[in-house]
Formats: structure tokens, C-alpha cells, sequence
């Protein structure tokens, strides 16, 4: 399970991303981490654009258990994903196919 993004400190290391790569309405900003070789901690910025808060808690579950089923693991660091506004209107397959796009793309993925 991913952690969370909550410190401030972690928040600014977004300004000089490692790697961004962006798929449909996904678009992710990547930094790697050294303190813990293992630790995969993820900040969602969904706006309220894309639906009522019903709608924006389901993207956050489903990304967050796609994070969990995602072979190989992504690589450890700090993920922002930031969701577009047919992010809600997207299936669950079509996510899957989105995230792991994107995460290739911004080099998180092997």
C-alpha cells in the first residue's frame, strides 16, 4: 500500500521533478527517494471540475489499488498524480492502462 504525501518538505521536492510523464488524463511528477530504498509515497491532485466528492474519492481508491497491483513495483520515491477532467468518466481498465503509461514515461517503471 503507498503511502501518503502530507509534509510540506515533501511537497517542494515537486519543483524539480525527477522524471513527469503523462497519459490521457492522467499527468504524473516523479522524485526519487534515498532516505527509504522501498518507500512509494503518492499525493493526488484531483479538482472538483471532475466530480463531487463521491466521484473524486473513487479515482483515489482505484489509483491507489492500482499502485498496489502494479508488476514490477514502480520505483521508490514520491508520486503527484495530478487527474484531468475525463479522469471520472475513465473505466477501471482504462486507469490501469493510463497509470502505467504515464509511469513508463516519466521513468518510474523498469
Amino acid at each position: 500500500m503507498p503511502g501518503r504525501v502530507s509534509s510540506r518538505r515533501q511537497f517542494a521536492l515537486f519543483a524539480n521533478p525527477t522524471g513527469r510523464g503523462q497519459s490521457g488524463p492522467l499527468r504524473i511528477s516523479f522524485v526519487v527517494s534515498s532516505s527509504e530504498p522501498t518507500a512509494v509515497d503518492v499525493a493526488f491532485a484531483i479538482s472538483r471540475k471532475v466530480g463531487n466528492a463521491v466521484v473524486r474519492n473513487q479515482i483515489r481508491r482505484r489509483l491507489r489499488a492500482l499502485f498496489d497491483e502494479l508488476s514490477p513495483p514502480p520505483q521508490s520515491g514520491i508520486y503527484l498524480i495530478k487527474c484531468g477532467l475525463e479522469t471520472g468518466k475513465v473505466t477501471y481498465d482504462e486507469l490501469r492502462n493510463h497509470l502505467t503509461q504515464a509511469l513508463e514515461r516519466c521513468g518510474a517503471l523498469s
